[in-house]
């Protein structure tokens, strides 16, 4: 039975990779302090706080192996960059940069084990294309991309992949913090004027941990619809 490790799982799109993916696979979930909908291992942990890896490590103590690792937190944070608290900048490095890498470093040699390791991260539009009222959000996305490269080309003699999922505008509680006005103006923008369901980006969760893309690393995944801002 495969063994999954799934950050952010009580979000939207988080919510529904773990429900997509728990049966026939053990779920080990994270999230800061909603319960999972779905069942599996779960563990509240805030990951928008400094983690100390020796506190992770411990958790995983009782694994000798994992299959995957899925990164989809998220936390928006709106405005001008010259009226943004450092205490919001700090935490969105956290949750997009500092946490993932300590959870990576604690997984490796877990997913080195399983013969098909994945990293899957979920990142966003706004990595690849920028975001005015959303830099900082925009710049650890962009900051994730960076990140996917660089482990693929330095994972890429061990069986474990790493790539990313970029989405549009995906429907959700995000999503529903817009004012709707602008929430109408994004429709009026977006190709195929409707918002991303998550289902879609478990859909390329799933196709990234077939054993047939075991090939497929250093990608993002652009799933928008064809919104190419």
């Amino acid at each position: 039975m495969p063994r999954y490790v799934i950050a952010g799982s009580t979000g939207d799109i988080g919510s529904a990779i773990h429900g997509g993916l728990k049966d026939g696979a053990e779920i080990i979930s994270f999230s800061r302090s909603r319960a999972p909908v779905h069942d599996g291992i779960h563990h509240f942990l805030d990951l928008a706080k400094p983690l100390d890896q020796d506190q992770v490590a411990g958790l995983f103590s009782g694994i000798d192996s994992a299959d995957a690792l899925v990164w989809c937190p998220g936390e928006t944070l709106f405005g001008l960059l010259q009226e943004t608290p450092m205490e919001g900048i700090d935490r969105q490095y956290n949750i997009s940069i500092r946490s993932l890498i300590t959870f990576i470093n604690v997984l490796l040699p877990k997913l080195k084990r399983s013969g098909q390791g994945r990293i899957i991260i979920v990142t966003s539009v706004w990595g690849r294309h920028g975001a005015s009222y959303e830099s900082v959000y925009a710049s650890m996305k962009g900051a994730q991309e960076s990140l996917i490269k660089s482990l693929a080309k330095e994972f890429a003699s061990t069986d474990v992949t790493v790539n990313g999922i970029a989405p549009g505008v995906v429907e959700g509680e995000m999503t529903q913090e817009l004012p709707p006005e602008e929430q109408a103006f994004l429709l009026e923008e977006l190709p195929q004027a409707r918002f991303i369901r998550p289902e879609e980006v478990l859909h390329a969760v799933k196709y990234l941990l077939a054993p047939e893309a075991q090939s497929v690393t250093g990608e993002i995944m652009n799933i928008n619809g064809g919104w190419y801002t």
